[in-house]
């Protein structure tokens, strides 16, 4: 099979294929774990599950075109030319503090409708319970910092009781294919959660590409993974004209751990208090330091049992 154009600059080393096996671990030179294919469960309901979801996806795409909720900005965009729908707590692109990202009330009625489908949450806790198997110190911290926000703002509503990840996106297609990009407001040391679904020939199109890893991997129906979406540039193969493929991911804005970290205020509210610049310069950390905590968060494979028992706590059996 020949690679599509928007491959040709690309060192393919290898293609991976997640199906029903067990996930899949990329690590880097050191052992850490920097992304999760997590695959598909091993469900016997699984494909209706996917289905379904799907279903409710093309209910809101028709629902949006019928009642003409749909900008521009939310069919051609820099990940692509499909319609999205976007929700969830954010911080960030001017926001004084963390807040619920704004859709008029159209749009929001579709959203709700969307959170209400038990697959799409069945999907969504499946990524967030791979996280805090294969990335437990990561989750951890998450969930810490999370929690602080959401106990700091009680009103800010939680999209999924079973996820940790604070926004979703719904890809709603009718042919989802990502542009490649890098979700640069995601937390740049956390993980994005994606799952793809649909009818389409995952072995000559829908592929997900990570470019900095070099790699290009089988991404079928129903499978998801736990990848650095902001800074790894990533994006899909194209698929065949008469497919169709829709996709959901799950992310946490970086704005939010830079809200907890600086006290629940903004960093440049800190720094005109007194002895602000210390202070972020505290929280901040040397770089040197900072890097070496940041690339701790990542757990190292021979670790795993360890950073589970330790980060889950009684969570973990």
């Amino acid at each position: 099979m020949g690679w599509p154009v928007s491959l040709q600059p690309i060192l393919v080393v290898y293609v991976l294929t997640i199906f029903h096996s067990s996930p899949k671990l990329i690590v880097d030179v050191d052992g850490r774990i920097i992304a999760i294919l997590l695959g598909r469960p091993e469900d016997d309901d699984w494909d209706e599950v996917v289905a379904d979801a799907g279903c409710a996806l093309e209910r809101a795409r028709c629902a949006g075109h019928r009642v003409g909720t749909f900008r521009a900005k939310d069919t051609e965009h820099r990940r692509g030319r499909f319609a999205v729908l976007t929700t969830g707590v954010s911080f960030g692109g001017g926001q004084q503090c963390p807040g619920n990202l704004v859709n008029g009330s159209k749009r929001q009625k579709i959203i709700d409708q969307i959170l209400q489908n038990k697959s799409l949450c069945r999907l969504a806790g499946f990524q967030s319970s791979g996280m805090a198997r294969y990335a437990p110190k990561l989750w951890r911290y998450y969930v810490d910092t999370l929690s602080a926000i959401f106990e700091h703002h009680p009103g800010l509503p939680h999209l999924y009781s079973n996820s940790i990840f604070p926004a979703a996106t719904f890809n709603l297609g009718p042919a989802v294919v990502a542009d490649e990009h890098a979700d640069i407001g995601n937390c740049v040391r956390g993980l994005c959660g994606l799952m793809s679904g649909g009818k389409f020939d995952h072995k000559n199109g829908g592929h997900l590409y990570l470019k900095q890893v070099k790699l290009v991997i089988d991404f079928p129906s129903g499978a998801s993974a736990l990848i650095p979406s902001a800074f790894v540039d990533h994006g899909n193969t194209p698929i065949q004209s008469d497919e169709n493929r829709f996709s959901f991911t799950q992310y946490a804005a970086g704005g939010l751990f830079r809200w907890v970290k600086y006290g629940f205020r903004m960093a440049k509210s800190l720094l005109a208090s007194v002895g602000g610049a210390e202070l972020v310069a505290s929280f901040d950390g040397q770089p040197g330091s900072r890097w070496e905590w940041v690339m701790g968060l990542f757990s190292k494979h021979e670790e795993l049992e360890k950073d589970r028992q330790t980060a889950l706590g009684s969570l973990y059996i």
